[in-house]
Formats: structure tokens, sequence, C-alpha cells
């Protein structure tokens, strides 16, 4: 089973309002953008809860003093795209799989996104076109990046 968790930092993101800035002085027309890492786990059936706890362990991937942590859907969502780099270290070796010395029991795969949420100026999800023309103006490097949207 694919158990998708996304953390997001609770404090200023000065990256996320970084790209926004330079977004819209690339004439991108963007409210607000959002970003977070997004861990992609094949994890056996039953180990879900036990992943979590895990998960909330290791302080290399979620401090609760600056993260939020939310189990979500296994695809990008409209105005999203997920950003990683094939073959480089969105990909974690294994199994067995270890992060920060702490074992993950029960998984079989680990994979790790730059999740990027872009909103309109009301709120809603940004429409594919403005997604497409901020991926290829900023948020993207295809010479390393692959974006799923």
């Amino acid at each position: 089973m694919t158990v998708a968790v996304e953390v997001a930092l609770t404090i200023p993101d000065n990256e996320a309002r970084t790209a926004l800035t330079t977004l819209r002085r690339l004439g991108v027309d963007l409210g607000a953008l959002e970003r977070a890492d997004l861990w992609l786990f094949e994890v056996d059936a039953g180990r879900e809860t036990e992943l979590l706890e895990t998960v909330r362990s290791i302080e290399t991937i979620f401090n609760p003093n600056k993260h939020a942590l939310r189990v979500r859907d296994t695809a990008p969502g409209p105005g999203e795209a997920w950003l990683d780099e094939p073959g480089g270290p969105g990909r974690l070796a294994g199994p067995p799989f270890v992060v920060a010395g702490r074992p993950l029991p029960g998984v079989a795969r680990v994979d790790r996104y730059v999740a990027w949420r872009l909103r309109d100026r009301h709120g809603s999800p940004a429409a594919g076109k403005v997604v497409d023309r901020a991926l290829e103006t900023l948020l993207l490097n295809p010479a390393f990046q692959r974006a799923i949207r």
C-alpha cells in the first residue's frame, strides 16, 4: 500500500516567498505559492500507523516545532506539481530503509518529492497553464528534474 506523507513548514517559508515574488516579476499571475516535502512510502498493509509514528520521530524529516505532517492523496492535486530528480537523492536505496539511523519497518520503497502548490489570487488552485508557466520559468530545471502533475 502507498502512503503519501506531506511535511510542510508552519513557520514562514522564505524559499516559497522568494519563488512567488520572482514568478510574479516574470509575469506569472499567482496569489500564493506553497512548498512541502512529500514522501511516498510503499508499506506493508497494517503498518501505516507504525510508519507515521516512526516518521514523526525522525528529526531530519519532521520537527513538531516548525512542521505540520499530514497523510494525503498519492497523486498531485489541481494546481500542484511534484518535482524529483530521477536517479538522484529522491529515491532512497533499500530495502531495508534506514533514515537518520532509524529503520522503517515494513517499507518496500521510498520516494521523496518537493510538492509545489500554486493558487490564484482568489485562493483556488491555479490553472494548468499557470502551473506549466511557473515550472518552465523557475520551479523546474529539466536538465536534472522532472515534474509530475
